[in-house]
């Protein structure tokens, strides 16, 4: 048996995963937003503010490229919540749908779909648990890789 699948999940842990899986439709639409602060402006702006000495460095390259990451961070996560909803169960895309997405009650979503009570909590639990496995929330996995890895690897 897959021992993710045993794991309980701790309250933090389960509300981190339900809140990706309750934004997984936006995504797209904020990873372009993100997209479109990147791409440089062929508007010129003129600025009435008074210079202020600092010590501050300011690079909009630097700038740039951190909100770049920050694009790579989101479609990563992205891509592993597409893997994950293309790979689950036609009940637990279901689940994921109707409960995470568009927000209805439990009650409302196993009643609307003749799903027995005690099917949907455990489908509904079994497709939190992948989510949280495919996301690395509440795992070590990650942490053992490093471990293992040749020092100069990581």
């Amino acid at each position: 048996m897959l021992d993710y699948l045993t794991k309980e999940l701790t309250k933090k842990e389960r509300k981190e995963t339900i809140k990706y899986m309750s934004q997984y439709n936006n995504l797209s639409a904020i990873i372009e937003s993100k997209k479109l602060d990147v791409y440089p402006s062929n508007i010129t702006t003129i600025k009435d503010d008074p210079s202020k000495p600092s010590n501050q460095f300011y690079s909009e390259t630097e700038e740039t490229a951190l909100k770049s990451l920050e694009i790579e961070e989101y479609e990563l996560t992205k891509m592993k919540l597409d893997l994950v909803y293309e790979s689950v169960k036609p009940v637990q895309k279901l689940i994921w749908d109707e409960h995470f997405i568009d927000g209805r009650t439990d009650s409302d979503t196993y009643y609307g779909h003749d799903i027995t009570k005690r099917t949907y909590y455990r489908e509904k639990e079994e497709l939190i648990k992948d989510v949280a496995e495919c996301l690395e929330i509440g795992t070590n996995s990650h942490q053992k890789c490093t471990k293992n890895a040749p020092s100069g690897t990581e």
